[in-house]
């Protein structure tokens, strides 16, 4: 009896050990090189911050520099008005996304699933896909886009954003409400 338990056991056991097979679709995708948990991101041009924030998750690729991330919190520090000064917000801006899939050889990166923007003057812009190149710190989105100020809503088809200055640009159908109003 003994041996037949101890046959068992090493059975389960070398069961459990086995290797797992890939989700469905997953078989292409190829395994990340580095799996962080609780990431804090910082990104640095010279001296001068450029991005900072956390992940949940970042998994990242070496060959090609690929990098995707969850639960993605970003901070753009303000940058220079066009007058060359500081910007009036010292907040900056705050890019909030589920998902994000990035590069790092063309510093570019795009998130997805629900973006919120927050610009340290009270705007809230919300939009399903945004992406975002760090050499310009410009974003846009070609999905569509609502935005909330402290008196003003608007809706739009694309939008750009500069990070460096907070600004918006709005194209193709674009509604507005001024005053405070509600949906």
């Amino acid at each position: 009896m003994p041996r037949l338990l101890a046959l068992s056991f090493l059975g389960l056991l070398a069961t459990a050990c086995a290797p797992r097979r890939p989700a469905p679709g997953a078989a292409n995708e190829p395994r990340p090189d580095v799996v962080l948990e609780g990431a804090r991101l910082r990104s640095y041009e010279g001296d001068a911050l450029q991005v900072s924030g956390t992940a949940s998750r970042v998994l990242y690729r070496r060959a090609g520099g690929e990098v995707q991330a969850t639960d993605v919190v970003v901070r753009l520090p303000p940058g220079k008005s066009a007058q060359g000064s500081a910007s009036s917000t010292p907040e900056g801006t705050t890019i909030t996304a589920p998902n994000m899939d990035g590069s790092l050889a063309s510093k570019t990166w795009v998130g997805t699933g629900g973006v919120v923007v927050r610009t340290g003057e009270g705007m809230v812009a919300n939009t399903p896909r945004l992406t975002y190149n760090a050499d310009s710190r410009r974003a846009h989105g070609e999905e569509g886009v609502t935005m909330k100020g402290p008196d003003y809503q608007m809706r739009a088809d694309r939008f750009t954003l500069s990070a460096a200055d907070q600004t918006f640009t709005f194209e193709g159908a674009v509604q507005a409400a001024l005053g405070g109003a509600t949906e």
